[in-house]
């Protein structure tokens, strides 16, 4: 008889992520991971505690994994957070259930200080001029680029709309160019 295969909190959370990523939260119960893994629910109780917990990591692993798949994009013709916005679009185009599970699902709405903070991190990031700006204004100038963007994002992700990344880029530059006018930033 072969030896049974040892659960670990890693391989609950690699199969946890992996069902999210393909079916979204909606698809992520106790019963379809140990399904996964091979094994009764009762090993992923024994590592995790709670199917709460195992969510909780699930979505920082795909903030995680969200904004390192944002961050790949680079156009040396653009400022850094022109390539954040149009890695987010790309994002919600190639990953439409990781997308949905983190920008518009319940979850991750109950959970989006976690993104916002994520997201924001590295927006700060993107340009020095940003660590001048009073917190208050940043913060507005980042809710109104990301709204944007991530609207936008949402609307690519479900079809709504028949518009390609690179007419979306063009929306979302000359947004950023307004926002940037009105913040005294161009």
């Amino acid at each position: 008889m072969p030896p049974k295969a040892e659960i670990t909190k890693e391989s609950v959370l690699n199969a946890a992520f992996d069902l999210v990523r393909e079916e979204g939260f909606e698809g992520l119960t106790t019963r379809r991971v140990a399904r996964r893994l091979n094994c009764s629910t009762q090993p992923i109780y024994s590592v995790y505690g709670s199917m709460e917990a195992v969510k909780e990591d699930v979505f920082g692993r795909a903030v995680r994994f969200a904004l390192a798949r944002i961050e790949t994009y680079e156009n040396a013709d653009n400022e850094p957070v022109m390539n954040m916005a149009i890695g987010c679009l790309l994002f919600a185009k190639n990953e439409k259930r990781l997308f949905r599970a983190i920008f518009l699902s319940e979850y991750g709405a109950y959970d989006n200080n976690k993104l916002y903070e994520a997201m924001r991190a590295a927006f700060l990031q993107l340009d020095d001029r940003f660590g001048d700006m009073e917190e208050r204004r940043l913060r507005r100038l980042f809710l109104k680029l990301a709204m944007f963007w991530i609207g936008m994002g949402a609307m690519i992700n479900a079809g709504a709309l028949e518009l390609d990344v690179e007419e979306a880029t063009k929306m979302i530059e000359e947004m950023y160019e307004a926002l940037k006018a009105q913040e005294g930033l161009a």
